[in-house]
């Protein structure tokens, strides 16, 4: 497990003479509006009957659900559309992910943000994502014994910005990264298993 995490911390380091833009994290993003009113309930008594659909994300690149993607919906909730990330206000509080879904809905344990329109092409979003998960949510505070990462930090965490070719070689690299963890999880979970069964069959009934 400490391999693990190390890994996971693990990032590269930016020479000075490649930093184009250094400054607080406000300065470059804009956030994007979550959806408030909506939990796992209302998600569990709406689930989608159509084909269209929306997914909802919260503090996890997985969907914690879905809802159809319907007037009703829309009327209710805010619909984002792609490039956006994910930043986790909740939970794994500072967490971010990149979205790919065409269009999607953030649950309020979470918010979208985006590049400026001045910064959009100056930003990799899988390389802030690499970059800076890890140190956000390192930097998390606690209300009532609740992680939380609310809008305000994010706007005030200190963050550089390399050349762009830099940014895309080494977003790759974060992938492999993320590809590596993920690999370690699915086969100690194996491992996991395997050690449950064989100790369920030595166990006399």
């Amino acid at each position: 497990m400490t391999e693990l995490l190390r890994l996971a911390d693990i990032r590269v380091a930016i020479p000075e003479r490649m930093i184009l833009h250094r400054g607080f994290a406000g300065k470059f993003f804009r956030f994007l509006p979550n959806s408030q009113g909506l939990n796992e309930e209302y998600l569990y008594s709406h689930q989608p009957i159509s084909r269209r659909k929306l997914p909802v994300y919260s503090t996890s690149a997985q969907p914690i659900g879905y809802l159809d993607d319907s007037e009703e919906t829309r009327g209710k909730f805010n619909v984002l559309t792609k490039p956006a990330i994910v930043v986790a206000r909740k939970g794994y509080a500072g967490r971010m992910f990149v979205v790919e879904d065409e269009k999607f809905i953030v649950h309020e344990d979470g918010y979208g943000i985006r590049p400026k329109t001045r910064y959009a092409d100056s930003i990799n979003p899988y390389w802030f994502v690499g970059h800076y998960s890890a140190e956000f949510q390192s930097y998390r505070t606690s209300d009532y014994g609740i992680g939380d990462f609310p809008r305000r930090r994010f706007g005030k965490m200190k963050i550089i910005i390399p050349r762009m070719d830099l940014q895309n070689k080494i977003a790759i690299l974060y992938k492999r990264r993320e590809e590596l963890l993920r690999q370690s999880d699915e086969l100690k979970n194996k491992a996991a298993a395997i050690t449950n069964t064989i100790i369920r069959q030595n166990i006399p009934s």
